[in-house]
C-alpha cells in the first residue's frame, strides 16, 4: 500500500508543471474610438433619443472593410457587440465608434450606415507597436477631422 501511495504521489508531482503567473502579462492597448455629434441644419441634435428625427441606435450598422471585403460588425459576446454606443455628454448626444484597425489595412475603413439610404466614411491612421495599437489620424468622407498631434479629444461635429 505504501508503494501505491508513493506512486500516486510521485505521478502528481511529475506531472505538474510550472506556472508562469509570476511572470507580468502583455498587455495591448487598444485605442482606436471616435466621438461624433450630429446635429441637422437648424442644429436638431440627430443622437438624441427624444428627437423624433434622429438615428436609433437599433438601426445604425457599422461595417469594417477588411481585405477588400466590407463586413458587417456584431460580435454578441461584446458590451458593445456593433462597436458603438451613443451616450449623452453635457448638452449634446454623441456616439463613441470603435474603428476598424485591421492589420491588413494601411488606412482602415469604417463604414456607418445610420440608414439604408445613409452612409459615412471614417479612415484611420494606425500606430501599432508591441504594447499599442492607436488611431492616430481620423478622416470623415474624406476630410481630415482628427489629428492626435493637435492634442484635442478624439472628437468632432457633423452637420447632416
Amino acid at each position: 500500500m505504501k508503494t501505491i501511495a508513493t506512486l500516486i504521489i510521485l505521478t502528481i508531482l511529475t506531472s505538474c508543471s510550472k506556472s508562469n503567473d509570476d511572470e507580468p502579462q502583455q498587455q495591448v492597448v487598444v485605442d482606436v474610438n471616435i466621438e461624433l455629434s450630429l446635429k441637422s441644419l437648424n442644429g436638431e441634435d440627430l443622437l438624441d433619443p427624444n428627437n423624433p428625427d434622429a438615428y436609433k441606435a437599433e438601426n445604425i450598422k457599422l461595417y469594417y472593410l477588411i481585405n477588400g471585403e466590407k463586413k458587417e460588425v456584431f460580435d454578441p459576446n461584446m458590451t458593445y457587440p456593433r462597436n458603438f454606443f451613443i451616450f449623452k455628454h453635457e448638452s449634446e448626444y454623441r456616439i463613441r465608434v470603435f474603428q476598424n484597425h485591421s492589420e491588413t489595412e494601411t488606412l482602415p475603413i469604417t463604414y456607418i450606415e445610420w440608414s439604408p439610404n445613409d452612409t459615412d466614411t471614417i479612415q484611420t491612421e494606425i500606430y501599432r507597436n508591441e504594447n499599442s495599437i492607436r488611431a492616430i489620424k481620423t478622416w470623415f468622407n474624406g476630410d481630415l477631422k482628427w489629428d492626435v498631434e493637435n492634442e484635442q479629444e478624439p472628437f468632432f461635429s457633423i452637420i447632416k
